[in-house]
């Protein structure tokens, strides 16, 4: 069937056909009347039926001409700049958080907290929850409020946070009797408000957009932890740390050598990042250029009328997607970054940037294989969760073990652990990744669910892993360096 390109949209030969016999039944109907009333009246019902159904179709795939800045892409056609731009908001959903975790090699050194710091952030992150509750009470209070306005006050709040970071992140204050990163902390709080309530106010705000955008913002989401680890390895970590003997000769004081650039830098970078996020999204809001790429209101209604009735989402397959999506991000979100430190701090610095840093790249490379490879079959996918698994297993091993892994100080115990946090990374991603697009079948309230499911996973999972590091004997930072003698006992 050839297309027909124009300035309306899509058309093709067999739809002017349609529309030209159903002019001539309305107009010679009368003719054919005495003959076969009946067959006229059912002929011409059928024509307006099939007419409309292939202009509905038409509103849904709206023609993209090539001289419009539109490509081919496995059969999508898309606008290539609102693919840039909306890749670009999606840069900042969580650029903040991520970009934190990658600098952990580099604060867990300097920052009080040491070892402990990433569970005590991702506790941080997960607090930011706060925002869903607040976000639910301005929607009641306020309903006709749109959602791009909730949208820009977040986008301003991460670029802010990421830049008063990065002048008070060594700030500390007594906390029961210990000195800890309150600064660093709280900001991170307001960081992490950005990609908390993203999940269930950025995904619904996509559905005003045609679904082949769907991966390229989850693409930009994953960037949001490729670019930080780019700047990471750009940066680089100042090695193992040298011991010299400190003033009272008692004990040895850990020297780390300085990175290329330090934190300060670094955050500016990602609030930087930020706002060309801030400035991505009032672009793809404001356009009218990218109208073309908008889903009719009418068939938004019908969408969420036909796929999300009230009883649909307690349905067993639901469940069982909900249930997946649960633990997905317990583990990338709380688990995983909260023992890192413990499963690939024993095998040197450079493992523990190296790990963090490829696997936080694992993210968007996943991300790309929803845009370029057809979703994989339930099968499919559960045969890689399972394979997975081992990884896994092996992550959460080491980190147990610690301080002393299996095959510490060899370059295979090295590359072994920084092996097993990108697989296991990369295929937590695409697996969350299949099941967004999953979601989306449900409308609006699916995909709302499926933001309230991404958030209660990584509560729980940041709960859990911050009362074991903190309260419990199960993980164990050594010293940095050992004493050069024992302290002397006081003389009573």
């Amino acid at each position: 069937m050839t297309i027909i390109c124009s300035e309306t949209g899509v058309e093709t030969n067999f739809l002017v056909w349609l529309k030209f016999q159903v002019a001539n039944l309305h107009e010679d109907g009368e003719q054919y009347e005495e003959l076969a009333p009946g067959v006229v009246a059912a002929l011409q019902r059928t024509m307006t039926l099939v007419v409309d159904r292939l202009n509905e179709e038409k509103e849904r795939a709206p023609c993209l001409g090539e001289g419009e800045g539109r490509v081919r892409m496995l059969g999508s056609q898309r606008r290539i700049a609102l693919d840039v731009l909306l890749a670009c908001w999606g840069l900042g959903t969580w650029l903040g958080v991520n970009g934190l975790y990658v600098q952990l090699p580099l604060l867990v050194e300097r920052l009080p907290e040491g070892w402990t710091l990433p569970a005590s952030m991702a506790l941080a992150v997960q607090l930011a929850n706060v925002g869903l509750v607040l976000y639910a009470v301005l929607r009641r209070l306020s309903p006709r409020t749109p959602d791009a306005t909730y949208i820009y006050a977040l986008l301003a709040i991460g670029t802010l946070a990421l830049t008063l970071n990065s002048f008070l992140y060594t700030a500390t204050a007594p906390v029961g009797g210990t000195e800890r990163s309150v600064a660093f902390l709280a900001l991170t709080f307001f960081a992490a408000l950005v990609g908390c309530t993203s999940s269930v106010l950025f995904y619904p705000y996509l559905r005003h957009f045609r679904e082949v955008y769907l991966a390229t913002y989850l693409v930009g989401e994953g960037l949001s932890g490729f670019i930080p680890s780019i700047l990471a390895l750009v940066q680089g970590v100042g090695g193992e740390p040298h011991c010299v003997p400190s003033a009272d000769n008692s004990t040895l004081v850990a020297l780390y050598p300085p990175a290329r650039f330090d934190t300060t830098v670094f955050l500016l970078l990602l609030g930087s990042l930020a706002a060309l996020s801030l400035v991505s999204f009032t672009s793809v809001h404001n356009l009218r250029a990218f109208d073309s790429e908008r889903v009719t209101q009418a068939a938004l209604a019908k969408d969420d009328e036909a796929s999300a009735p009230e009883e649909s989402l307690a349905r067993p397959a639901w469940l069982l997607v909900m249930a997946l999506m649960v633990c997905l991000n317990a583990l990338s979100n709380g688990v995983m970054p909260s023992v890192q430190s413990y499963s690939c701090m024993p095998y040197g610095v450079r493992a523990y940037h190296l790990a963090v840093a490829l696997g936080a790249m694992a993210n968007p490379a996943a991300c790309l294989a929803g845009v370029w490879l057809r979703p994989a079959a339930p099968r499919l996918l559960a045969a890689l969760l399972a394979a997975a698994a081992a990884p896994l297993a092996y992550i959460l091993a080491t980190a147990l073990l610690s301080p002393a892994p299996p095959l510490q100080h060899r370059p295979i115990g090295e590359a072994l652990v920084v092996a097993a946090w990108v697989a296991c990374s990369a295929c937590v991603s695409y697996a969350r990744m299949w099941v967004y697009g999953w979601a989306r079948r449900g409308g609006a309230r699916g995909m709302r669910l499926c933001g309230a499911a991404t958030q209660a996973g990584s509560a729980l999972g940041s709960l859990l892993l911050y009362l074991l590091v903190n309260h419990t004997r199960l993980f164990t930072q050594p010293d940095a360096c050992p004493a050069l003698r024992a302290s002397p006992v006081p003389q009573l």
